[in-house]
C-alpha cells in the first residue's frame, strides 16, 4: 500500500493536470485494516450502535465482509447520528456521527485522495492536512506581519461554510483530478447521507455532512480552488502591492500591504463566492488596519489600534506584536 501511495504521490506531483481514473483498487483490506486501527477507540457510536470495541472481536471477517460490498458495489454509507455539544457562549453546536464502518471506509479514501492533492494544495492552506496545524498558521500570521510590508488586514468568516458547500460544484472540482467512478460515487455515497435526529431522518441538499472523517478533505478541496488558487493566480498578479494568504479551514486572513488593494479584494469576494454557495459573514468580516504603521495612525486619529483575530489568538499591535509567540 505504501509503495502504490508513493507512486500515486509522484504521478500526481509530476503532472498537476494528471487526473487519475484507477484508484478504486488501492482501497484494500489492508488499507481497510489500516484505516481501522487509525480509528479513536472510544470515539461515540453511530446510528448502528457498533463500538470500535465490538467491531475488533471479529476484525478479519468484518473487514473481509466490508471490502467485498465495496468490490461489489453493494456498500451503502449510513445516516449520521446527530448529537448537539455546548458552546462557550451557552448556545449548541451540532455534530453528525458517521456509523464505525463509514469512518474505516472515509480514511482510507482519505489516505489515497491526500496523495493527490497535497502536491496540490498550496502553501498557504494549514488547516486538517498532514504536518501542518494551528501553530504554524499563528507563526506565518506572525512572519507575515512582522517581516513583510503589510498595513490591512481582511479577516474571512464563511456562514455555515461546511454546510454551504454546492455539492454539484464540489464534484465538479474534484473531477479535475480523479475521474475513477467508483471513488466518485463513493464519494457521492458519503456527502448525500442524511442525519437521524429525534428518529428522524433529515436530508439536506448542500453540505459535506459535517463530522465525516472525509469531510475536512472536501472541505479543503473546494476552498482550495474557490480561493486559494483564485487568489494566488488571478487576483495577486492585478495588486499594487504585496499580498498574502493564511488559512485554516474555513478561518482565513487576508494581508495587504495597500488599503486601497483590500479594498478591491473585498468588492469582488462576496461574488466569487456566491458563484459557489458560499456568502461571507456580514458582521464578522472584517478590514482592519494592523502593521507596523497602525498604531501611529490610530493614535494620530485619536483611536485605539485595531485588533486581529484569527483562529482563537486576538492580535494586539502596540510597539510589538502580542501573541503567544516571542515578539517580532
Amino acid at each position: 500500500m505504501s509503495t502504490q501511495i508513493d507512486r500515486l504521490t509522484e504521478l500526481a506531483k509530476e503532472d498537476p493536470k494528471r487526473q487519475f481514473y484507477s484508484i478504486a483498487h488501492m482501497i484494500t483490506p489492508e488499507a481497510l485494516y489500516a484505516a481501522f486501527r487509525g480509528l479513536r477507540k472510544k470515539a461515540s457510536a453511530g446510528v448502528d450502535g457498533v463500538t470500535y470495541e465490538m467491531y475488533e472481536k471479529d476484525t478479519a471477517r468484518n473487514i473481509r465482509t466490508l471490502h467485498e460490498r465495496l468490490k461489489n458495489g453493494k456498500y451503502q454509507a449510513q445516516p449520521m447520528r446527530r448529537v448537539y455539544i455546548p458552546k462557550e457562549n451557552g448556545k449548541q453546536r451540532p455534530l453528525s456521527i458517521p456509523a464505525l464502518e463509514d469512518k474505516i471506509v472515509q480514511k482510507a479514501m482519505v489516505e489515497i485522495l491526500n496523495a493527490i492533492y497535497e502536491q496540490d494544495f498550496l502553501d498557504c492552506s494549514y488547516g486538517f492536512r498532514p504536518g501542518r496545524g494551528q501553530h504554524q498558521a499563528l507563526d506565518e500570521v506572525r512572519r507575515v506581519i512582522c517581516t513583510r510590508p503589510t498595513g490591512w488586514i481582511l479577516e474571512l468568516d464563511i456562514t455555515a461554510y461546511f454546510d454551504s458547500i454546492v455539492r454539484k460544484q464540489l464534484m465538479e472540482l474534484i473531477e479535475k483530478r480523479v475521474r475513477d467512478g467508483s471513488v466518485l460515487r463513493l464519494i457521492r455515497k458519503c456527502i448525500q447521507v442524511g442525519v437521524i435526529e429525534e428518529g428522524r431522518l433529515l436530508v439536506s441538499e448542500t453540505g459535506t455532512g459535517q463530522g465525516q472523517t472525509i469531510s475536512p478533505l472536501l472541505a479543503n478541496i473546494y476552498l482550495h480552488y474557490v480561493l486559494d488558487e483564485w487568489f494566488e493566480n488571478e487576483v495577486k498578479p492585478r495588486l499594487r502591492g504585496e499580498a498574502h494568504e493564511i488559512r485554516f479551514a474555513d478561518d482565513a486572513v487576508l494581508c495587504f500591504q495597500y488599503k486601497e488593494d483590500a479594498e478591491r479584494v473585498l468588492e469582488v469576494l462576496p461574488k466569487r463566492f456566491g458563484k459557489y454557495g458560499l456568502t461571507l459573514h456580514p458582521e464578522k468580516t472584517r478590514l482592519v488596519e494592523f502593521g507596523r504603521y497602525a498604531e501611529v495612525n490610530a493614535k494620530r486619529r485619536g483611536n485605539k489600534p485595531s485588533t486581529l483575530d484569527f483562529l482563537g489568538f486576538t492580535h494586539i499591535w502596540v510597539r510589538q506584536l502580542k501573541l503567544a509567540h516571542p515578539s517580532c
